[in-house]
């Protein structure tokens, strides 16, 4: 799964993925060879007849891959990996979960990246530990049930709505009371305006990555970010520079800025608006090296990365 903010050299976000010490496993055979040691299993495809089989001997199980592999749902025999913290089952065909995950009441982090779904189970709300969604490239997803259901999970503060061909953001997103971080890349008809001002309502959020979105200029609602630490604007070529300082100098609380791969190669003759960036992000453009010193010397106090 992806990653939260970190401030280091460079902006990066900051893991809550289960740091496994044991042994990785992608046999099923080779798993049972050793079944209490097994907590990270990443299972072959050929193999997924294994989980209403024998998946109940993997007691200790933390973290289960499961992808690629075409499947259209999950076996409720799941129930059994009680002390299950993630499960990744991305590239699937799956629409729904079983009403038996709810008996995982360990697990902190679900990626359903690039399934089937068109609305989310009541089941994820029974999960009292779950702090992490991915719900990206689910191109049906209703937008307005996805975050019904989200904004009943108390601890939820990553979230990932990546390439959901979303227009707008609901208004009960606010509801996401601990939410720190949102990804709506590749959503280049969103409603930016829109998306700000009901953002805007969550105190938590630190960072908001909006890369690959068609973007030229942020809506004036910007200015009601006020609580955001970290914004990526990346892959978005005909973004206006001038005017992202000044709109960017307003945010007081803004210390990072990506705008990575953007086909930049100049920017204009007043960037004082970046001056209370901690970092700003440059590399993948197309800045010689004299403007790239130019850009420094204008930003001494800012970490630039080119």
């Amino acid at each position: 799964m992806k990653k939260l903010l970190v401030f280091t050299y460079i902006f990066a976000f900051q893991s809550i993925l289960i740091a496994q010490k044991s042994q990785k496993y992608v046999s099923f055979e080779e798993a049972l060879k050793h079944p209490e040691n097994v907590e990270w299993l990443d299972l072959d495809c050929a193999e997924t007849s294994y989980i209403q089989k024998k998946i109940a001997v993997l007691s200790n199980l933390k973290s289960l891959y499961i992808t690629d592999c075409g499947l259209t749902k999950l076996p409720k025999e799941i129930r059994a990996l009680k002390k299950l913290n993630l499960l990744n089952i991305q590239g699937n065909q799956v629409y729904t979960l079983p009403k038996s995950l709810s008996q995982l009441q360990n697990i902190k982090v679900i990626n359903l990246r690039n399934n089937a779904f068109k609305k989310l189970p009541e089941t994820l709300t029974f999960l009292p530990k779950l702090r992490e969604m991915d719900i990206s490239y689910n191109p049906q997803l209703d937008i307005e049930n996805t975050i019904s259901i989200l904004s009943k999970i108390e601890k939820l503060d990553f979230l990932y709505l990546n390439g959901n061909n979303l227009t707008i953001i609901p208004s009960d997103i606010s509801k996401l009371k601990a939410l720190e971080e949102i990804h709506l890349s590749n959503n280049p008809e969103l409603n930016i305006s829109n998306a700000f001002t009901h953002l805007a309502q969550i105190q938590a959020l630190k960072i908001v990555v909006l890369s690959n979105n068609n973007i030229t200029v942020l809506p004036q609602e910007v200015h009601l970010m006020q609580q955001i630490n970290g914004l990526v604007l990346d892959n978005n070529p005909f973004i206006q520079i001038e005017e992202l300082a000044l709109k960017s100098s307003a945010l007081q609380n803004l210390k990072v800025l990506l705008l990575r791969n953007n086909n930049l190669s100049k920017f204009p003759s007043d960037i004082s608006g970046f001056n209370k960036l901690a970092v700003l992000e440059l590399s993948g453009n197309q800045f010689s090296k004299a403007e790239q010193e130019r850009i420094k010397n204008q930003l001494p106090t800012t970490n630039v990365v080119f």
